[in-house]
């Protein structure tokens, strides 16, 4: 688990050598990790207080939750890779960047989004963290679709019809439900 949250920070904040362009609504990037940290801190303390209160961990859940984590890396790395050079963790408006709509984008708009709702939600249940659990349904989640909404509206500022057609024929996360 640490080095998967060095990992997540590294490749957030550290990497460079892609093609940059104008970040927009930046703060969100800063609110979501901050919150995204505090749920692993709330996750793993849950986990040593039902350890030390011998609170059984319920194994189907855990295997839902792995199940849910597991499906929202692959997802992500499906889609961070489908976006290649354009992938980015901040919403940035490059100047030739093409609207990418093959791989998970033929689904869903927001595979990423969608991918880290199941990470989000499925590691606290895990290790049974029912209070993580909630904190990430009721506190990260309204930030992450703040920020997509913010980033529907870039996107239709920057490729206008093209994106509004696009818009129109795929869902934001939900794939086959309109």
């Amino acid at each position: 688990m640490f080095s998967m949250a060095v990992h997540r920070i590294w490749s957030t904040f550290f990497l460079s050598g892609q093609e940059k362009g104008e970040v927009v609504k930046g703060w969100t990037l800063y609110v979501l990790s901050a919150l995204h940290f505090t749920i692993g801190i709330v996750v793993v303390l849950e986990y040593f207080i039902n350890i030390i209160n011998n609170k059984p961990i319920n194994q189907k859940v855990s295997l839902v939750g792995l199940i849910m984590f597991t499906i929202g890396l692959l997802g992500r790395k499906w889609a961070a890779s489908t976006l290649g050079k354009y992938h980015s963790a901040h919403i940035e408006i490059r100047e030739n960047q093409p609207l990418i709509i093959e791989g998970p984008y033929k689904y869903v708009r927001h595979p990423i989004y969608l991918s880290i709702i199941f990470e989000i939600l499925g590691f606290p249940l895990i290790p049974n963290a029912y209070y993580g659990f909630l904190s990430s349904l009721l506190i990260y989640i309204p930030f992450l679709l703040i920020r997509l909404y913010q980033e529907e509206q870039i996107l239709l500022i920057k490729f206008g019809s093209l994106y509004h057609n696009y818009k129109s024929n795929v869902p934001m996360l939900i794939p086959f439900i309109k």
